[in-house]
This record gives structure tokens, C-alpha cells and sequence, in this order.
């Protein structure tokens, strides 16, 4: 592996250049160049081996994802939940949820919210509405059921993102570092949560890079001053413009996504009408994070 973190770790120390120079040249030259090269065959993803557990570390190492096959094991949220344990993430959101959220099919729940629905989502990162504190690291997916037609991903490396920001646009950047640029606002109230929103980019504990965005207007209540909407119209902006660096793609019945919670969307789609026929994802969202250093 290349053991970035280890090597640069001041990569996202914007006082700095020397280790984020030599690390971009590093994570552009490495980063995927579509779909495929983030898939890793498993065999049984309640347990992996160790050759395929390196082949995830060093495509997440990568790409911040990867997508696997589910080899022989079931196609249900206990497996999802082994394969993180396999990965050093285990502390999920599921007690705080509606434990239906679990299940990403048009089922009708929580009022035909978008991801439940057949609509296209836009280009979000999951759970915005968590504090700073304890945010969203990670984001697991698995399909039992694709859609009739459409539903494909795109999917977007945050740190591709910075690397564009810190390039084209230093300024931005630093506000959406170093300001709380937005907080949460109940979609059904309209009420804005103070303490629940915060900055767009900071590195975690252990100084990895941590973003959160959406385009979702009814849950993401940005700041007003000035420098904050420059730098969000800057943020929309190269988000929208879809560099080179998106990587799309659908998950197909037995195939997931690993992500330590990337930008991404999902297409508009048609589902059966047939309830047992429904496209049918997993979802595991966990407070840890990916680490290709982990030890296992």
C-alpha cells in the first residue's frame, strides 16, 4: 500500500505545501480511471482473505471506495455489517434511525423521501444533519434487486474535490475548512438545528479528511455571509461541472460499495411494479472510517 497518511501527513495542512505537492502528484496519477478499476472479486464477503482485504485497503487508499462482489454469502444487512467488522468500522447510526432506513427501495417510507423514491438524487454526501462531532465516515451499500431500468451511481472522491480546490480556488477552501459554513434544517419543520452543521471539509482525529455536502436545499441551511457564499458557489460549481474524476456505474444483484461516505448521486429510475421485484439496496452508515492502516 502507499501509505499516504503515514508519508504526508500534513497533505491537508493548507499552511503547508511541500507534503500535499508530492502527495497529489501521487493521488492523481494512482486515482481510477473508471468503474472497473475499483472492483474487487470476493469470494465470500462474510469472509474475506487476506489477499482481498489488501486489494480493498489499496483501492480505498485510492479512491476513498471500491466496489466488491459478494461472492457466496447472503445478500442481507448481517453480511454488510460483517464485511465493516472485517474493515475495523463497526460504530453504525442504525439506533438512531428509522430502522427501515436500513433498505433502499420504493417502499414508501418516510414520506417517499428521495432515496426511497424513483427520483434522481443530486450530488449529496449521507447524513449532513450529524454534528461535526460524530459524523458519518463511512457508507456501505449492497444490491439484492437492481432496478428495471436505470438507478446507476456516480461517485466522487472528496478528496479529488479538495485537490481541485485547493488548486483553482485556495480561498474556498479555506473558509469551507476553517468556518461553519451551514447547519441543519428539519425538511419538515423548516427548523434550523444550531448545533448540528458545521464546516464542509476538516480532518478527523487521526487527520484524515472528512466533507460533507448537498445540493438538497431543504436540509442544509448555509450561512448568509459573504466569503461563506462565495466559496459555496465555488464548491457547487466544480461539483456540478463533473470533473474528469467522476466514475459512474450500477450495482448489479451481489455487488456493493465500500466508501468512506464520497460525494455521490443516483440516476432516475423504473421499478417493477411488483413489490417482491423492487430494486432493493442494503445500507450501513458507521461513525469509523476505512483505514487502510488498520491493522485487522
Amino acid at each position: 500500500m502507499k501509505q499516504w497518511h503515514a508519508r504526508y501527513p500534513k497533505r491537508f495542512d493548507l499552511a503547508s505545501d511541500d507534503d500535499y505537492l508530492k502527495w497529489r502528484d501521487e493521488k492523481l496519477a494512482a486515482y481510477p480511471g473508471n468503474v472497473g478499476d475499483l472492483v474487487v472479486e470476493l469470494g465470500d464477503m462474510t469472509a474475506i482473505q487476506p489477499a482481498e482485504r489488501t486489494k480493498i485497503l489499496e483501492t480505498v487508499e485510492r479512491a476513498n471506495m471500491c466496489v466488491f462482489t459478494a461472492g457466496a454469502a447472503e445478500l442481507d444487512m448481517a453480511s454488510l455489517l460483517a464485511l465493516g467488522r472485517q474493515l475495523g468500522v463497526t460504530r453504525t447510526d442504525k439506533s438512531a434511525r428509522h430502522p427501515q432506513s436500513d433498505e433502499l427501495t420504493d417502499s414508501g417510507i418516510l414520506n417517499h423521501a428521495i432515496p426511497f423514491s424513483t427520483r434522481h438524487c443530486n450530488w449529496h454526501t449521507d447524513a449532513t444533519y450529524y454534528g461535526s462531532d460524530n459524523p458519518i465516515e463511512a457508507l456501505f451499500l449492497l444490491c439484492k434487486r437492481p432496478a428495471l431500468e436505470g438507478g446507476s451511481n456516480k461517485v466522487l472522491d472528496h478528496e479529488m474535490l479538495y485537490i481541485h480546490l485547493r488548486d483553482k480556488a485556495p480561498d474556498a477552501l479555506d473558509v469551507l475548512m476553517n468556518r461553519d459554513c451551514f447547519n441543519y434544517r428539519n425538511p419538515a419543520t423548516g427548523e434550523v438545528d444550531a448545533q448540528r452543521g458545521g464546516k464542509v471539509f476538516w480532518t478527523n482525529a487521526d487527520g484524515h479528511l472528512c466533507h460533507r455536502f448537498s445540493f438538497r436545499k431543504t436540509d442544509m441551511a448555509w450561512s448568509g455571509e459573504r466569503d461563506v457564499a462565495a466559496a459555496r458557489d465555488v464548491l457547487e460549481s466544480l461539483i456540478s461541472n463533473e470533473s474528469a474524476h467522476v466514475i459512474e456505474g450500477r450495482l448489479e444483484s451481489g455487488m456493493g460499495l465500500i466508501s468512506n461516505n464520497v460525494l455521490h448521486t443516483r440516476e432516475r429510475l423504473v421499478d417493477s411494479d411488483d413489490a417482491a421485484k423492487k430494486r432493493l439496496l442494503f445500507r450501513a452508515r458507521f461513525h469509523d472510517r476505512v483505514n487502510p492502516g488498520y491493522p485487522g
